[in-house]
């Protein structure tokens, strides 16, 4: 890996880290959210929820954007919105408040990782990309693993509002870094500059950028939504503790970090595209035996279990991440950012759908949890024969 490649993961990191410091240092807050907030269990999900909604629509807008404009100043103005928004959530005196200031602030965070695929995938080939994309993704995943756990000491020496502060200070943090940063110059446009919705529906008809990104997609909203649900399942409805939670997590996440640095090798090896099946059975495996606990062995459900059966989740995705991602962008043609976004779109748009669908259920337990993600596993595993299957023009989306 050269030092030019490792340079350019650094402002893609910083890119998205705020977002995630989004989601991840506030998680948890959302056990005591309905009571500081004379709110409900539901409501504190919906902060959630509706996060990753308007997140998964600044996909699309900031993707268009990023194919004909200077992406460096999209991101810094992006930032600065997040950096406002996020000060106005520390200020929320109710949940209703808090909730419409949250899909604000998922809106402007949605540059950031909008813009990531079309940085890594100009970084180089498929081989460089899966690389770079684990480098990321491993960088990425220090913060879900930590950000919890500043999260908890944050809330119990200043209260939850200091998160969001939090956040603030290190977006303008990453505003002032972007400015010593070179970031990789938007392509030339297509002779015949075709707009947004032309870029879109072109994407849409690529049978196999559509296959793999969906399927992509669905792989990384199924250990989302199990992420999004935690918190509560634990701490409020099973009465461990927040720290249950979090080692949890950090076990979880170590395993992706450690699997997702091997992805390189072993598309090498293997080949991508058994790489990512690999990646997909993982996580049915893993989904099955998640309902095999809740539906058969409830006395077993707590820290343990929910750590032993999701791991194959998280090993499968780190199998899947980057290979999944290098594949889908390797049938965008010349489209990286809108393919970036479109890709993100369908992620955060899924996991938005799947955390709501889930959340008025928490209160009975995790059935209803574990039976949405072995639906999206099975989904997952079901398109990727389809997305496999080579077409001629492959690469003129």
């Amino acid at each position: 890996m050269t030092r030019a490649i490792l340079l350019l993961a650094l402002p893609v990191f910083l890119a998205a880290a705020s977002s995630m410091l989004a989601t991840d240092l506030y998680l948890p807050a959302i056990p005591i959210l309905p009571e500081v907030l004379n709110g409900d269990a539901v409501g504190a999900q919906y902060t959630l929820a509706v996060f990753f909604a308007t997140f998964a629509i600044g996909q699309l807008v900031f993707g268009a954007l990023a194919d004909l404009y200077d992406r460096g100043l999209i991101l810094t103005w992006s930032l600065a919105a997040f950096a406002v928004a996020s000060a106005a959530c520390a200020m929320a005196e109710t949940m209703d408040t808090l909730i419409l200031l949250r899909a604000i602030q998922g809106f402007a965070a949605s540059a950031g990782t909008a813009l990531a695929p079309a940085l890594l995938r100009e970084a180089g080939d498929d081989s460089v990309v899966v690389r770079l994309t684990s480098i990321v993704s491993s960088m990425e995943s220090v913060l879900p693993a930590m950000a919890p756990i500043l999260g908890a000491w944050l809330i119990s020496l200043f209260g939850w509002p200091s998160t969001f502060w939090f956040m603030t200070l290190v977006a303008l943090f990453t505003i002032l870094a972007f400015q010593r940063l070179t970031l990789p110059a938007a392509p030339p446009p297509d002779a015949d500059r075709p707009s947004a919705a032309v870029r879109y529906m072109r994407l849409l008809k690529a049978r196999r950028f559509m296959g793999y990104q969906v399927s992509h997609a669905l792989a990384f909203t199924g250990l989302i939504v199990f992420i999004m649900a935690a918190p509560y399942l634990l701490v409020t409805h099973l009465g461990h503790t927040t720290t249950a939670f979090i080692v949890m997590q950090a076990t979880l996440i170590l395993s992706f970090v450690i699997v997702a640095n091997l992805a390189g090798k072993l598309t090498d090896h293997f080949g991508i595209d058994r790489v990512i099946l690999a990646g997909a059975v993982f996580q049915m495996i893993s989904g099955v035996a998640f309902l095999a606990v809740v539906v058969f062995r409830t006395d077993w459900l707590g820290p343990v279990s929910f750590t032993l059966t999701m791991l194959p989740m998280a090993i499968g995705l780190g199998f899947r991440g980057g290979p999944g991602f290098a594949r889908a962008m390797a049938f965008c043609g010349k489209h990286t950012g809108s393919a970036g976004g479109l890709m993100m779109f369908t992620a955060m748009g899924m996991s938005a759908v799947g955390t709501q669908i889930v959340a008025p259920y928490l209160v009975d337990g995790a059935f209803a949890l574990a039976l949405t993600m072995v639906a999206l596993c099975a989904i997952s595993l079901v398109l990727l024969p389809i997305a496999m299957k080579p077409e001629p023009g492959d690469q003129q989306a």
